[in-house]
């Protein structure tokens, strides 16, 4: 009787350990499920809201479980790539962006290669924000977080991509670039109330460019002055305050100045009519600008905003 107990007591503990790999298979599935619903909406939907909920989802996704994984699957910042180009696409903005997908298994990658060059990008995730990086140099052009609404634009990387390391680089493919990624940054702040700091690339009448460092060589200015004679330009005084100011074709105003006397806080602006310039098309597109900015970059660095 007691061996008749002992077997049944056996087969109950067996059998609830099979209905409980039975339930974990099943929710394994059904997590596979839920990420395969995900992944439908942030590749076909035309809801905005939807579009940046999935993407937003999918960024901390993990789809595997202990009893359950799934050979192939993309890189979680990956989603990101996705909800990138397809925010453009929403929007009918042209670009020469093409999105791409690697052979590498058992974990696949996205990435974006730019028409007429050799550059790539991918969004690289690090502590829960994904890095828009330039892939043969490994500099990230922006970061951003669908958590905190926030996105930001790299001092350094755009200093070393577009001016220090790659004097060959075609003006108009930069132009190109910074107008597009500028784009995007301003359709997350339309659409979904970013804050979004455009470093250089704001084109706002209003924006100041603080500089990184506290007070200006004296030999930046004077070089500018030299170049800017040098080019038929005249590099004029400010009235009540160290610096100068600078103008430039379509009435373009570009200025240098001590915006804090007492801490030596200085600065530099762009004014146009249009509110169409920024400080990187001053200075992409003045080579004179450009040269000057080039040499004197460590004291020109512009600070963070956020």
């Amino acid at each position: 009787m007691a061996n008749e107990e002992t077997s049944s007591i056996n087969k109950q503990q067996l059998m609830g350990k099979l209905l409980t790999y039975r339930d974990n298979f099943n929710s394994g599935l059904s997590h596979g499920q839920e990420f395969a619903k995900l992944f439908g909406t942030l590749t076909t939907t035309t809801d905005l809201k939807e579009l940046f909920d999935s993407a937003k989802a999918l960024f901390d996704f993990k789809i595997d479980s202990d009893f359950v994984r799934f050979p192939h699957q993309f890189e979680p910042s990956d989603n990101y790539l996705i909800f990138m180009t397809r925010l453009l696409e929403l929007h009918h903005v042209a670009t020469n962006l093409n999105l791409n997908i690697s052979d590498q298994a058992p974990v696949e990658e996205l990435f974006h290669s730019w028409k007429g060059t050799e550059q790539t990008f991918r969004f690289v995730a690090n502590n829960g924000i994904a890095n828009y990086t330039e892939q043969a140099s490994n500099r990230t052009l922006f970061s951003m977080n669908l958590g905190s609404k926030t996105m930001e634009f790299n001092t350094d990387a755009i200093n070393q991509l577009y001016f220090t390391d790659d004097e060959t680089i075609d003006h108009q493919v930069v132009d190109n670039q910074i107008q597009l990624f500028s784009e995007f940054g301003r359709l997350l702040q339309k659409v979904y109330d970013f804050k979004v700091d455009f470093n250089m690339f704001d084109v706002k009448n209003s924006k100041i460019y603080y500089l990184d460092s506290l007070g200006l060589p004296t030999q930046v200015l004077d070089e500018l002055f030299v170049s800017s004679h040098q080019n038929k330009k005249v590099f004029l005084n400010v009235e009540d305050m160290n610096g100068g100011y600078l103008e430039l074709p379509s009435e373009t105003v570009f200025s240098i100045v001590e915006t804090d006397e007492k801490n030596h806080q200085w600065a530099m602006k762009v004014a146009d009519p249009k509110e169409s310039v920024s400080l990187f098309n001053i200075l992409n597109d003045n080579d004179f600008m450009r040269t000057w900015y080039m040499n004197n970059v460590k004291s020109l660095k512009l600070k963070s905003v956020m």
